[in-house]
Protein backbone atom coordinates (compact mmCIF):
# COMPACT_ATOMS: atom_id res chain seq x y z
CA UNK A 1 0.00 0.00 0.00
CA UNK A 2 0.76 3.24 -0.93
CA UNK A 3 2.59 5.55 1.57
CA UNK A 4 -0.17 8.24 0.94
CA UNK A 5 -3.17 5.74 1.21
CA UNK A 6 -5.09 5.22 4.56
CA UNK A 7 -6.16 2.06 5.63
CA UNK A 8 -9.73 2.33 5.53
CA UNK A 9 -9.06 3.68 1.61
CA UNK A 10 -7.33 0.18 0.90
CA UNK A 11 -10.69 -1.27 1.34
CA UNK A 12 -11.80 0.06 -2.14
CA UNK A 13 -9.04 -2.57 -3.59
CA UNK A 14 -9.13 -6.57 -3.04
CA UNK A 15 -8.52 -7.62 -0.03
CA UNK A 16 -4.33 -8.22 -0.11
CA UNK A 17 -3.28 -11.63 1.27
CA UNK A 18 -0.99 -11.88 3.94
CA UNK A 19 2.71 -12.69 2.72
CA UNK A 20 1.94 -16.50 4.22
CA UNK A 21 5.36 -17.44 2.62
CA UNK A 22 6.93 -15.36 5.25
CA UNK A 23 6.36 -17.41 8.30
CA UNK A 24 4.58 -14.68 10.65
CA UNK A 25 1.84 -15.34 8.93
CA UNK A 26 1.18 -18.53 10.72
CA UNK A 27 -0.03 -17.24 13.51
CA UNK A 28 -3.49 -17.80 14.66
CA UNK A 29 -5.59 -14.75 14.40
CA UNK A 30 -7.90 -14.87 16.76
CA UNK A 31 -5.51 -13.17 19.73
CA UNK A 32 -8.07 -12.70 22.68
CA UNK A 33 -7.72 -9.66 24.82
CA UNK A 34 -6.80 -11.19 27.20
CA UNK A 35 -2.94 -11.99 28.49
CA UNK A 36 -1.69 -15.03 29.01
CA UNK A 37 -1.70 -16.10 32.78
CA UNK A 38 -1.09 -19.35 34.55
CA UNK A 39 -3.56 -20.68 37.05
CA UNK A 40 -2.93 -23.06 40.32
CA UNK A 41 -6.50 -24.96 38.67
CA UNK A 42 -8.47 -24.69 35.44
CA UNK A 43 -11.67 -22.55 36.11
CA UNK A 44 -14.21 -24.63 33.76
CA UNK A 45 -16.93 -21.72 32.72
CA UNK A 46 -19.39 -24.48 31.81
CA UNK A 47 -20.30 -25.34 35.86
CA UNK A 48 -23.21 -24.38 37.84
CA UNK A 49 -23.94 -22.02 35.21
CA UNK A 50 -24.65 -24.59 32.69
CA UNK A 51 -26.71 -26.66 35.00
CA UNK A 52 -28.73 -23.85 35.86
CA UNK A 53 -30.35 -22.61 32.87
CA UNK A 54 -29.80 -24.42 29.34
CA UNK A 55 -31.57 -22.95 25.64
CA UNK A 56 -32.90 -25.44 24.07
CA UNK A 57 -36.35 -23.70 23.04
CA UNK A 58 -37.06 -25.57 18.84
CA UNK A 59 -34.77 -27.39 18.48
CA UNK A 60 -35.70 -31.05 17.31
CA UNK A 61 -32.36 -32.57 15.12
CA UNK A 62 -31.96 -36.01 16.39
CA UNK A 63 -28.75 -37.41 15.37
CA UNK A 64 -28.31 -40.51 13.39
CA UNK A 65 -24.68 -41.53 14.60
CA UNK A 66 -24.38 -41.10 18.33
CA UNK A 67 -22.87 -44.14 18.83
CA UNK A 68 -20.04 -42.53 16.70
CA UNK A 69 -17.65 -40.77 19.32
CA UNK A 70 -16.57 -37.23 18.29
CA UNK A 71 -13.03 -35.94 18.53
CA UNK A 72 -12.18 -32.67 18.40
CA UNK A 73 -8.74 -31.57 17.87
CA UNK A 74 -7.44 -28.11 18.42
CA UNK A 75 -4.16 -26.25 19.30
CA UNK A 76 -6.13 -24.54 21.98
CA UNK A 77 -8.73 -25.09 24.86
CA UNK A 78 -10.29 -23.37 27.51
CA UNK A 79 -9.03 -23.26 30.20
CA UNK A 80 -5.33 -24.72 29.96
CA UNK A 81 -4.38 -22.57 27.14
CA UNK A 82 -5.30 -19.28 25.25
CA UNK A 83 -4.60 -16.92 22.83
CA UNK A 84 -7.82 -16.17 21.19
CA UNK A 85 -11.47 -17.17 20.05
CA UNK A 86 -10.13 -20.88 19.32
CA UNK A 87 -9.63 -21.82 22.78
CA UNK A 88 -13.12 -21.02 23.75
CA UNK A 89 -15.03 -22.72 20.33
CA UNK A 90 -13.21 -25.78 21.25
CA UNK A 91 -13.92 -26.14 24.93
CA UNK A 92 -17.12 -25.16 23.34
CA UNK A 93 -17.40 -27.97 21.10
CA UNK A 94 -16.15 -30.52 23.50
CA UNK A 95 -18.99 -29.55 26.25
CA UNK A 96 -21.64 -29.34 23.61
CA UNK A 97 -21.35 -32.94 21.47
CA UNK A 98 -21.05 -34.56 25.30
CA UNK A 99 -24.15 -32.89 26.33
CA UNK A 100 -26.12 -33.85 23.32
CA UNK A 101 -24.97 -37.54 24.01
CA UNK A 102 -22.09 -38.00 21.41
CA UNK A 103 -18.85 -39.77 23.80
CA UNK A 104 -16.85 -36.36 22.95
CA UNK A 105 -12.75 -36.13 23.24
CA UNK A 106 -10.92 -33.00 23.16
CA UNK A 107 -7.06 -33.60 21.83
CA UNK A 108 -4.94 -30.71 22.50
CA UNK A 109 -1.33 -29.67 23.37
CA UNK A 110 0.04 -29.93 26.60
CA UNK A 111 1.85 -26.35 27.28
CA UNK A 112 2.28 -26.48 30.70
CA UNK A 113 1.47 -28.89 33.63
CA UNK A 114 -2.26 -29.07 33.61
CA UNK A 115 -3.20 -29.98 37.11
CA UNK A 116 -5.91 -33.08 37.81
CA UNK A 117 -4.34 -34.49 34.20
CA UNK A 118 -2.72 -38.01 34.21
CA UNK A 119 -0.91 -40.02 32.22
CA UNK A 120 -2.79 -42.59 30.25
CA UNK A 121 -0.70 -43.84 27.15
CA UNK A 122 2.66 -43.66 25.42
CA UNK A 123 3.44 -44.52 21.88
CA UNK A 124 6.47 -43.84 19.94
CA UNK A 125 5.96 -42.01 16.24
CA UNK A 126 9.06 -41.89 14.00
CA UNK A 127 8.97 -38.14 12.58
CA UNK A 128 11.40 -35.84 10.97
CA UNK A 129 13.83 -38.55 11.17
CA UNK A 130 13.87 -40.21 14.38
CA UNK A 131 11.42 -41.64 16.97
CA UNK A 132 10.21 -39.43 19.43
CA UNK A 133 7.91 -40.78 22.96
CA UNK A 134 4.48 -39.00 22.95
CA UNK A 135 3.06 -39.03 26.39
CA UNK A 136 -0.29 -39.16 26.60
CA UNK A 137 -2.64 -37.31 29.83
CA UNK A 138 -6.23 -37.71 30.65
CA UNK A 139 -8.73 -35.12 32.03
CA UNK A 140 -11.86 -36.12 32.16
CA UNK A 141 -14.92 -33.56 33.04
CA UNK A 142 -17.98 -34.47 34.36
CA UNK A 143 -21.15 -32.52 33.24
CA UNK A 144 -23.79 -33.99 35.34
CA UNK A 145 -23.61 -35.46 38.66
CA UNK A 146 -25.52 -38.24 37.62
CA UNK A 147 -23.74 -41.62 36.99
CA UNK A 148 -23.07 -42.25 33.39
CA UNK A 149 -24.04 -38.94 32.58
CA UNK A 150 -22.38 -36.41 29.88
CA UNK A 151 -18.83 -36.01 29.93
CA UNK A 152 -15.84 -34.81 28.00
CA UNK A 153 -12.59 -36.26 27.51
CA UNK A 154 -9.65 -34.06 27.30
CA UNK A 155 -6.50 -36.10 26.25
CA UNK A 156 -3.20 -33.56 26.48
CA UNK A 157 -0.39 -34.21 23.88
CA UNK A 158 2.88 -34.18 25.97
CA UNK A 159 6.15 -33.18 24.04
CA UNK A 160 8.76 -31.06 25.05
CA UNK A 161 9.11 -28.65 21.86
CA UNK A 162 5.79 -27.51 23.79
CA UNK A 163 7.01 -26.63 26.74
CA UNK A 164 8.08 -23.48 26.41
CA UNK A 165 7.65 -19.57 27.73
CA UNK A 166 6.66 -17.97 24.93
CA UNK A 167 3.24 -17.74 23.93
CA UNK A 168 1.36 -20.70 21.76
CA UNK A 169 2.48 -20.11 18.60
CA UNK A 170 5.88 -17.40 19.25
CA UNK A 171 7.52 -15.17 21.27
CA UNK A 172 9.01 -11.94 21.04
CA UNK A 173 10.41 -13.12 18.65
CA UNK A 174 8.56 -14.06 16.05
CA UNK A 175 7.07 -17.79 14.90
CA UNK A 176 8.95 -20.25 16.06
CA UNK A 177 11.03 -21.81 13.43
CA UNK A 178 9.71 -25.67 14.44
CA UNK A 179 5.87 -24.82 13.78
CA UNK A 180 5.98 -27.03 11.55
CA UNK A 181 7.55 -29.90 13.23
CA UNK A 182 5.29 -28.92 16.34
CA UNK A 183 2.05 -29.32 14.53
CA UNK A 184 2.70 -31.98 12.43
CA UNK A 185 3.65 -34.35 15.10
CA UNK A 186 0.65 -33.14 16.85
CA UNK A 187 -1.18 -34.24 14.34
CA UNK A 188 -0.10 -37.36 14.29
CA UNK A 189 -0.30 -37.70 17.95
CA UNK A 190 -3.79 -36.73 17.81
CA UNK A 191 -4.68 -39.22 15.38
CA UNK A 192 -3.21 -42.08 17.14
CA UNK A 193 -4.89 -40.58 20.59
CA UNK A 194 -8.16 -42.37 19.90
CA UNK A 195 -6.43 -45.97 19.03
CA UNK A 196 -3.84 -46.16 21.97
CA UNK A 197 -5.37 -43.97 25.04
CA UNK A 198 -7.81 -46.62 27.16
CA UNK A 199 -10.29 -44.36 28.73
CA UNK A 200 -13.00 -46.16 31.52
CA UNK A 201 -11.67 -49.58 30.40
CA UNK A 202 -12.35 -48.98 25.84
CA UNK A 203 -10.14 -46.97 23.44
CA UNK A 204 -12.28 -44.53 20.91
CA UNK A 205 -11.36 -47.15 17.90
CA UNK A 206 -11.06 -46.17 14.81
CA UNK A 207 -14.60 -45.34 14.05
CA UNK A 208 -15.02 -41.75 14.51
CA UNK A 209 -15.55 -38.28 13.29
CA UNK A 210 -12.48 -36.17 13.78
CA UNK A 211 -13.04 -32.23 14.17
CA UNK A 212 -9.84 -30.62 12.81
CA UNK A 213 -9.24 -26.55 13.59
CA UNK A 214 -7.48 -24.24 11.35
CA UNK A 215 -3.82 -24.66 10.02
CA UNK A 216 -2.47 -25.79 13.47
CA UNK A 217 -4.50 -29.58 12.28
CA UNK A 218 -4.35 -29.25 9.30
CA UNK A 219 -2.45 -32.10 8.35
CA UNK A 220 -4.87 -34.53 10.39
CA UNK A 221 -6.89 -35.11 7.23
CA UNK A 222 -3.97 -35.34 4.94
CA UNK A 223 -2.82 -38.10 7.13
CA UNK A 224 -5.72 -39.83 7.79
CA UNK A 225 -6.01 -40.07 4.23
CA UNK A 226 -2.62 -40.73 3.10
CA UNK A 227 -1.03 -42.62 6.43
CA UNK A 228 -4.00 -44.23 8.24
CA UNK A 229 -7.21 -45.09 5.92
CA UNK A 230 -4.63 -46.32 2.83
CA UNK A 231 -3.45 -48.93 4.97
CA UNK A 232 -6.55 -50.38 6.63
CA UNK A 233 -7.13 -48.37 9.68
CA UNK A 234 -9.59 -45.41 9.99
CA UNK A 235 -11.50 -46.26 7.06
CA UNK A 236 -15.18 -45.79 8.36
CA UNK A 237 -13.62 -42.57 10.39
CA UNK A 238 -14.29 -39.23 8.44
CA UNK A 239 -12.81 -36.05 8.83
CA UNK A 240 -14.52 -32.20 9.07
CA UNK A 241 -12.09 -29.57 8.72
CA UNK A 242 -13.17 -26.30 10.46
CA UNK A 243 -12.01 -23.21 8.65
CA UNK A 244 -11.89 -20.01 11.81
CA UNK A 245 -9.76 -17.87 9.29
CA UNK A 246 -8.51 -18.26 6.20
CA UNK A 247 -5.81 -15.67 6.11
CA UNK A 248 -3.36 -17.72 8.34
CA UNK A 249 -2.59 -20.70 6.74
CA UNK A 250 0.19 -22.44 8.21
CA UNK A 251 2.47 -22.17 5.10
CA UNK A 252 6.21 -22.90 5.22
CA UNK A 253 9.11 -22.66 2.54
CA UNK A 254 9.63 -26.03 0.91
CA UNK A 255 12.82 -27.56 0.46
CA UNK A 256 12.57 -30.73 -0.75
CA UNK A 257 12.15 -33.22 2.52
CA UNK A 258 9.27 -32.09 4.03
CA UNK A 259 6.95 -35.28 3.29
CA UNK A 260 9.78 -37.61 3.99
CA UNK A 261 9.99 -35.70 7.36
CA UNK A 262 6.39 -35.80 7.54
CA UNK A 263 6.33 -39.63 6.95
CA UNK A 264 4.03 -38.83 3.64
CA UNK A 265 4.10 -40.61 0.53
CA UNK A 266 4.68 -38.88 -2.63
CA UNK A 267 0.73 -38.58 -3.37
CA UNK A 268 0.39 -36.60 -0.69
CA UNK A 269 2.97 -34.36 -3.19
CA UNK A 270 0.43 -32.51 -4.96
CA UNK A 271 -2.33 -31.95 -1.88
CA UNK A 272 0.16 -29.79 -0.16
CA UNK A 273 2.61 -27.94 -2.24
CA UNK A 274 1.89 -24.50 -2.99
CA UNK A 275 3.24 -21.90 -5.35
CA UNK A 276 2.99 -18.03 -4.67
CA UNK A 277 2.60 -15.90 -7.65
CA UNK A 278 5.15 -13.98 -8.89
CA UNK A 279 4.82 -10.91 -6.84
CA UNK A 280 5.00 -12.23 -3.25
CA UNK A 281 7.95 -13.83 -3.31
CA UNK A 282 10.03 -12.46 -0.98
CA UNK A 283 13.55 -12.05 -3.55
CA UNK A 284 14.75 -12.61 -7.35
CA UNK A 285 15.54 -16.00 -7.30
CA UNK A 286 13.01 -16.71 -4.69
CA UNK A 287 11.14 -19.97 -6.60
CA UNK A 288 7.88 -19.09 -4.44
CA UNK A 289 7.13 -22.85 -3.29
CA UNK A 290 6.32 -23.62 -0.05
CA UNK A 291 4.25 -26.02 2.17
CA UNK A 292 0.70 -25.20 3.13
CA UNK A 293 -1.05 -27.56 5.63
CA UNK A 294 -4.55 -25.72 5.06
CA UNK A 295 -4.77 -26.13 1.55
CA UNK A 296 -3.71 -29.85 2.13
CA UNK A 297 -6.38 -29.82 4.55
CA UNK A 298 -9.40 -28.28 2.53
CA UNK A 299 -8.55 -31.06 -0.62
CA UNK A 300 -8.03 -34.44 1.87
CA UNK A 301 -11.25 -33.42 4.22
CA UNK A 302 -14.43 -34.99 3.77
CA UNK A 303 -16.46 -31.92 4.68
CA UNK A 304 -14.91 -27.97 5.20
CA UNK A 305 -17.15 -25.71 7.94
CA UNK A 306 -16.63 -22.15 8.34
CA UNK A 307 -17.45 -20.33 11.61
CA UNK A 308 -20.15 -18.14 9.76
CA UNK A 309 -22.24 -18.99 6.61
CA UNK A 310 -21.93 -15.59 5.09
CA UNK A 311 -17.88 -16.33 5.69
CA UNK A 312 -18.28 -19.74 3.67
CA UNK A 313 -19.32 -17.61 0.55
CA UNK A 314 -16.17 -15.43 1.07
CA UNK A 315 -13.36 -17.82 1.47
CA UNK A 316 -14.62 -18.54 -2.10
CA UNK A 317 -14.12 -15.27 -3.37
CA UNK A 318 -10.85 -13.83 -4.70
CA UNK A 319 -10.53 -11.47 -1.92
CA UNK A 320 -11.38 -13.41 0.72
CA UNK A 321 -9.87 -17.14 -0.14
CA UNK A 322 -6.02 -15.74 0.35
CA UNK A 323 -5.24 -17.48 -2.83
CA UNK A 324 -7.29 -20.60 -2.01
CA UNK A 325 -10.68 -19.85 -3.06
CA UNK A 326 -10.63 -22.96 -6.04
CA UNK A 327 -9.62 -25.19 -3.30
CA UNK A 328 -12.87 -23.94 -1.22
CA UNK A 329 -14.84 -23.51 -4.33
CA UNK A 330 -13.79 -27.16 -5.49
CA UNK A 331 -15.06 -28.49 -2.58
CA UNK A 332 -19.23 -27.59 -3.89
CA UNK A 333 -21.61 -29.29 -1.73
CA UNK A 334 -19.07 -30.28 1.01
CA UNK A 335 -18.72 -26.02 2.17
CA UNK A 336 -20.77 -25.08 4.50
CA UNK A 337 -20.90 -22.44 7.38
CA UNK A 338 -22.26 -22.57 10.95
CA UNK A 339 -22.70 -19.41 12.96
CA UNK A 340 -20.64 -19.92 16.08
CA UNK A 341 -22.50 -19.84 19.51
CA UNK A 342 -22.73 -18.52 22.45
CA UNK A 343 -22.40 -19.59 26.01
CA UNK A 344 -25.72 -19.76 28.19
CA UNK A 345 -24.01 -17.58 30.80
CA UNK A 346 -24.98 -14.72 28.09
CA UNK A 347 -28.61 -14.18 29.26
CA UNK A 348 -29.14 -10.79 30.88
CA UNK A 349 -32.68 -12.34 32.13
CA UNK A 350 -30.54 -14.05 34.92
CA UNK A 351 -27.07 -13.13 35.05
CA UNK A 352 -26.07 -12.28 38.14
CA UNK A 353 -23.07 -10.25 37.15
CA UNK A 354 -24.73 -7.18 35.68
CA UNK A 355 -26.26 -4.25 37.69
CA UNK A 356 -29.87 -5.50 37.15
CA UNK A 357 -31.85 -8.13 35.28
CA UNK A 358 -34.05 -7.43 32.26
CA UNK A 359 -35.94 -9.00 29.40
CA UNK A 360 -37.93 -7.92 26.13
CA UNK A 361 -41.12 -7.76 28.51
CA UNK A 362 -39.29 -5.59 30.95
CA UNK A 363 -36.63 -3.36 29.91
CA UNK A 364 -36.62 -1.22 33.07
CA UNK A 365 -33.16 -3.37 33.85
CA UNK A 366 -31.13 -1.90 31.03
CA UNK A 367 -31.60 1.65 32.31
CA UNK A 368 -30.11 0.42 35.49
CA UNK A 369 -27.23 -1.38 34.19
CA UNK A 370 -26.75 1.67 31.95
CA UNK A 371 -26.80 3.66 35.09
CA UNK A 372 -23.95 1.68 36.87
CA UNK A 373 -21.70 1.73 33.85
CA UNK A 374 -21.72 5.53 33.46
CA UNK A 375 -20.88 5.78 37.38
CA UNK A 376 -17.93 2.82 37.18
CA UNK A 377 -16.20 4.02 34.25
CA UNK A 378 -16.34 7.59 35.92
CA UNK A 379 -18.87 8.90 32.91
CA UNK A 380 -21.58 11.72 33.41
CA UNK A 381 -24.89 9.90 34.80
CA UNK A 382 -27.49 10.97 32.16
CA UNK A 383 -29.83 8.58 30.73
CA UNK A 384 -30.78 10.80 28.16
CA UNK A 385 -27.34 10.50 26.23
CA UNK A 386 -26.52 7.24 23.58
CA UNK A 387 -23.57 5.10 25.18
CA UNK A 388 -21.92 3.92 22.37
CA UNK A 389 -19.71 1.34 23.32
CA UNK A 390 -16.48 -0.30 21.36
CA UNK A 391 -14.89 -3.64 22.76
CA UNK A 392 -11.93 -5.69 20.63
CA UNK A 393 -7.82 -5.21 19.50
CA UNK A 394 -7.03 -2.08 18.62
CA UNK A 395 -6.04 -2.86 15.21
CA UNK A 396 -6.53 -1.75 12.12
CA UNK A 397 -8.12 -5.28 11.06
CA UNK A 398 -11.04 -4.23 14.08
CA UNK A 399 -11.63 -1.01 12.30
CA UNK A 400 -10.48 1.24 14.79
CA UNK A 401 -8.48 3.74 12.71
CA UNK A 402 -11.84 3.92 10.95
CA UNK A 403 -13.27 5.44 14.70
CA UNK A 404 -9.94 7.72 14.98
CA UNK A 405 -9.98 9.17 11.80
CA UNK A 406 -12.90 11.53 12.90
CA UNK A 407 -16.04 9.70 13.62
CA UNK A 408 -15.63 9.84 17.62
CA UNK A 409 -15.02 13.53 17.62
CA UNK A 410 -17.91 14.10 15.07
CA UNK A 411 -20.18 12.19 17.46
CA UNK A 412 -18.99 14.00 20.02
CA UNK A 413 -19.31 17.44 19.04
CA UNK A 414 -22.93 19.51 19.61
CA UNK A 415 -24.32 21.26 16.30
CA UNK A 416 -27.65 21.94 17.83
CA UNK A 417 -29.20 19.26 15.56
CA UNK A 418 -30.38 17.31 18.62
CA UNK A 419 -28.07 13.90 17.51
CA UNK A 420 -24.39 14.65 17.44
CA UNK A 421 -23.17 15.84 20.61
CA UNK A 422 -25.82 13.50 23.00
CA UNK A 423 -23.12 10.47 23.02
CA UNK A 424 -21.11 9.22 25.66
CA UNK A 425 -18.36 6.58 24.55
CA UNK A 426 -16.26 4.05 25.73
CA UNK A 427 -13.49 1.95 24.09
CA UNK A 428 -11.34 -0.91 25.72
CA UNK A 429 -9.06 -2.93 24.20
CA UNK A 430 -5.29 -3.73 23.91
CA UNK A 431 -3.03 -3.52 20.76
CA UNK A 432 -1.15 -0.97 18.64
CA UNK A 433 0.65 1.37 20.76
CA UNK A 434 -0.85 4.33 19.15
CA UNK A 435 -4.20 3.48 19.55
CA UNK A 436 -3.87 2.63 22.83
CA UNK A 437 -2.70 6.48 23.15
CA UNK A 438 -4.81 7.57 21.22
CA UNK A 439 -7.74 6.33 23.67
CA UNK A 440 -6.29 7.76 26.34
CA UNK A 441 -5.51 11.17 24.79
CA UNK A 442 -9.33 11.63 23.36
CA UNK A 443 -10.55 10.88 27.42
CA UNK A 444 -8.28 13.50 28.76
CA UNK A 445 -9.95 15.75 26.07
CA UNK A 446 -13.83 14.92 26.92
CA UNK A 447 -13.95 13.87 30.73
CA UNK A 448 -17.24 12.84 31.60
CA UNK A 449 -18.02 12.02 28.03
CA UNK A 450 -15.68 9.63 27.32
CA UNK A 451 -13.77 6.35 29.01
CA UNK A 452 -10.63 5.16 26.74
CA UNK A 453 -9.77 1.80 28.16
CA UNK A 454 -6.43 0.53 27.46
CA UNK A 455 -6.62 -2.83 28.45
CA UNK A 456 -9.34 -5.33 28.84
CA UNK A 457 -11.42 -6.35 31.79
CA UNK A 458 -14.20 -9.70 31.50
CA UNK A 459 -15.85 -7.91 34.18
CA UNK A 460 -16.27 -4.34 32.45
CA UNK A 461 -17.24 -5.78 29.05
CA UNK A 462 -20.15 -7.72 30.74
CA UNK A 463 -21.57 -4.19 31.84
CA UNK A 464 -21.04 -2.55 28.33
CA UNK A 465 -22.92 -5.06 26.99
CA UNK A 466 -25.47 -5.05 29.05
CA UNK A 467 -25.09 -0.80 29.74
CA UNK A 468 -24.40 0.53 26.17
CA UNK A 469 -27.43 1.86 23.51
CA UNK A 470 -25.06 0.71 20.58
CA UNK A 471 -21.74 -1.60 19.76
CA UNK A 472 -19.37 -0.15 17.34
CA UNK A 473 -17.85 -3.24 14.83
CA UNK A 474 -15.90 -2.18 12.04
CA UNK A 475 -13.91 -4.68 11.60
CA UNK A 476 -12.41 -4.98 8.22
CA UNK A 477 -13.29 -8.59 8.27
CA UNK A 478 -14.83 -11.16 11.21
CA UNK A 479 -15.21 -14.70 10.47
CA UNK A 480 -17.82 -14.88 12.91
CA UNK A 481 -17.79 -12.25 15.85
CA UNK A 482 -19.35 -12.99 19.03
CA UNK A 483 -19.42 -9.18 20.53
CA UNK A 484 -22.32 -8.49 17.97
CA UNK A 485 -24.46 -11.60 19.13
CA UNK A 486 -24.05 -10.76 23.30
CA UNK A 487 -24.68 -7.02 22.12
CA UNK A 488 -28.53 -8.41 20.37
CA UNK A 489 -29.15 -10.55 23.50
CA UNK A 490 -28.62 -7.56 25.64
CA UNK A 491 -30.51 -5.48 23.68
CA UNK A 492 -27.52 -3.22 22.60
CA UNK A 493 -27.81 -2.24 19.08
CA UNK A 494 -24.86 -3.23 16.89
CA UNK A 495 -23.23 -0.76 14.22
CA UNK A 496 -21.25 -3.29 11.90
CA UNK A 497 -19.31 -3.71 8.92
CA UNK A 498 -21.09 -5.69 6.36
CA UNK A 499 -18.65 -8.58 6.35
CA UNK A 500 -18.60 -12.39 7.62
CA UNK A 501 -20.07 -13.66 10.68
CA UNK A 502 -21.74 -10.15 11.44
CA UNK A 503 -24.04 -9.98 8.04
CA UNK A 504 -25.23 -13.53 9.58
CA UNK A 505 -26.27 -12.42 12.59
CA UNK A 506 -27.25 -8.99 12.59
CA UNK A 507 -30.24 -7.58 10.21
CA UNK A 508 -29.86 -4.13 8.80
CA UNK A 509 -32.44 -1.42 9.63
CA UNK A 510 -31.47 0.56 6.77
CA UNK A 511 -32.61 -2.45 4.15
CA UNK A 512 -34.93 -1.92 0.93
CA UNK A 513 -35.78 -5.53 1.73
CA UNK A 514 -39.13 -4.97 3.70
CA UNK A 515 -38.56 -8.84 5.10
CA UNK A 516 -35.68 -7.51 6.46
CA UNK A 517 -36.34 -4.46 8.03
CA UNK A 518 -39.29 -6.55 9.65
CA UNK A 519 -36.82 -8.97 11.75
CA UNK A 520 -34.04 -5.67 11.54
CA UNK A 521 -31.64 -5.15 14.60
CA UNK A 522 -28.72 -3.36 13.92
CA UNK A 523 -27.18 -1.09 11.24
CA UNK A 524 -24.93 -2.05 8.65
CA UNK A 525 -22.22 0.08 7.30
CA UNK A 526 -20.62 -0.74 3.74
CA UNK A 527 -18.01 0.02 2.06
CA UNK A 528 -16.44 0.90 5.35
CA UNK A 529 -15.05 4.78 5.02
CA UNK A 530 -15.42 7.24 8.28
CA UNK A 531 -18.17 9.16 6.06
CA UNK A 532 -19.87 6.17 5.68
CA UNK A 533 -19.86 4.96 8.90
CA UNK A 534 -21.12 9.06 9.73
CA UNK A 535 -24.03 8.66 7.43
CA UNK A 536 -25.32 5.27 9.29
CA UNK A 537 -24.55 6.44 12.99
CA UNK A 538 -26.56 9.29 11.97
CA UNK A 539 -29.47 7.78 11.39
CA UNK A 540 -28.70 5.27 14.51
CA UNK A 541 -28.63 7.94 16.49
CA UNK A 542 -31.41 10.01 15.36
CA UNK A 543 -33.71 6.99 15.74
CA UNK A 544 -32.02 6.73 19.11
CA UNK A 545 -33.08 10.12 20.36
CA UNK A 546 -36.33 11.08 17.83
CA UNK A 547 -37.89 7.43 17.10
CA UNK A 548 -37.87 6.08 20.14
CA UNK A 549 -40.10 3.17 19.72
CA UNK A 550 -38.08 2.37 16.52
CA UNK A 551 -35.01 1.94 18.43
CA UNK A 552 -37.15 -0.19 20.90
CA UNK A 553 -38.32 -2.59 18.18
CA UNK A 554 -34.71 -3.14 17.08
CA UNK A 555 -33.43 -3.95 20.43
CA UNK A 556 -36.58 -6.44 21.00
CA UNK A 557 -35.78 -7.81 17.90
CA UNK A 558 -32.16 -8.30 18.76
CA UNK A 559 -33.01 -10.01 22.06
CA UNK A 560 -35.59 -12.42 20.46
CA UNK A 561 -32.72 -14.39 18.33
CA UNK A 562 -31.38 -17.55 19.43
CA UNK A 563 -27.61 -17.71 19.47
CA UNK A 564 -26.48 -19.96 21.90
CA UNK A 565 -24.73 -22.78 21.65
CA UNK A 566 -27.35 -25.78 21.25
CA UNK A 567 -28.73 -24.75 18.00
CA UNK A 568 -25.38 -24.54 16.76
CA UNK A 569 -24.59 -27.90 17.14
CA UNK A 570 -27.37 -28.95 16.42
CA UNK A 571 -26.41 -27.75 13.18
CA UNK A 572 -23.21 -29.51 13.72
CA UNK A 573 -24.91 -32.79 14.26
CA UNK A 574 -26.59 -32.57 10.54
CA UNK A 575 -23.04 -32.31 8.98
CA UNK A 576 -21.71 -34.63 10.89
CA UNK A 577 -24.57 -37.47 9.96
CA UNK A 578 -24.03 -36.09 6.37
CA UNK A 579 -20.19 -36.84 6.33
CA UNK A 580 -20.78 -40.18 7.75
CA UNK A 581 -23.13 -41.19 5.23
CA UNK A 582 -21.35 -40.68 2.71
CA UNK A 583 -17.63 -42.26 1.68
CA UNK A 584 -14.84 -40.75 1.96
CA UNK A 585 -14.55 -37.93 -0.09
CA UNK A 586 -10.92 -37.86 -0.97
CA UNK A 587 -9.62 -41.56 -2.84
Amino acid sequence: MASNQTAYEAEKAPIAPPNLHDRKASYSCLSGLEEEAGTDEPKFRRGTSYSRIRHLDGLDYHSKNLDVPVVVVASEVEPWSKSGGLAIVAAAYGYEFAMRGHRTMVVSPMYDDYPGASWVADKDIFFFGSNHRVKYFHQRKEHSKQAGGPATDYIFVYLECFRRGGGLYHDENGEYGDNLFRFGLFALAALEAPLVCSIGGSTYGDKVLFMANDWQAGLVPVMLTHKFRAHGTYRDARCIFVVHNMGYQGAYPWTGTELENLTLPGEAHDNVFFVYPEHMRAWELDKGECINLTKGALITCDRVLTVSQNYAWEICTDEGGYLLQQCCRDKGIYLAGIQNGIDDTWDPRVDPDIAANFSPEDLSGKAACKKFLQKSLGLNEDENVALIGFVGRLTTQKGVDILQDGVVEWMLKDEGNGVTGRVQVILMGNGDKHLSEWLQAIEAQHKGRVCGYAGFDPKVERHMMAGCDFLLMPSRYEPCGIPQMVALTYGTVPVVHATGGLKDSVKDARSHDPAVTKEANGYYVSPLYPDKMKEVLWVALETYHKNRSEHLRLMKNGMSCDFYWPRAVQEYEKHIDYTLSDPPLYR
